[in-house]
């Protein structure tokens, strides 16, 4: 049986269009504008005024709206039929998220996602990954794919379109590409 850990935001879900929707109400931005440049997470954390208070009062509702990634349940469901055990891990934590738990567990079985086990709060994925026993990790975060990586397990990145790119990571642009990376299908 193969342990599959996978990431929410960008992986799961698209976060990322949510994410900067959110930012353009918020801020008074423009959101094509925003779209156009594609500006990652940390740069928008560096850049805007009160960012915090930004996270505290949107991030819930980013968790809530994003949609789900196209065939993603239906991939999860094959990866299952197959034996697989999917563990959600997260970075997804309380100074962010009042509950974290609760928004990512309603979001996921609202939307028929499978999975065996949650965590939430990953701050280290790769040591997250050892201590679960995950044989494959599944993230879009170049630095959380690194990490797991470097512990010697089999990383898939869902490749966002940022300027980052580590082409020494397997990388995906759809969940159907995830299966084909596993199983060749």
């Amino acid at each position: 049986m193969m342990r599959i850990g996978i990431d929410i935001d960008d992986t799961i879900t698209d976060t990322y269009p949510v994410y900067l929707s959110l930012i353009s109400v918020y801020y008074g931005l423009d959101y094509n504008k925003l779209l156009k440049n594609k500006p990652s997470y940390k740069e928008l954390h560096k850049t805007l005024p009160d960012y915090d208070k930004f996270i505290k009062d949107c991030f819930h509702l980013m968790a809530k709206m994003a949609p789900l990634k196209k065939n993603v349940v239906e991939i999860l469901n094959k990866l299952k039929e197959k034996g697989c055990e999917i563990v959600i891990i997260t970075a997804r934590n309380q100074e962010e998220y009042t509950t974290p738990y609760k928004i990512s567990y309603d979001y996921l079985t609202k939307n028929n996602v499978p999975f065996d086990k949650m965590i939430i709060g990953a701050k280290d994925k790769g040591l997250q990954c050892v201590s679960e026993g995950i044989d494959v990790f599944i993230d879009d975060n170049i630095g959380n794919c690194r990490a797991v990586r470097d512990k010697g397990i089999k990383t898939i990145r869902f490749d966002s379109g940022f300027k980052e790119r580590d082409n020494s990571l397997i990388n995906v642009k759809s969940w159907n590409e995830v299966y084909e990376v596993l199983f060749g299908e």
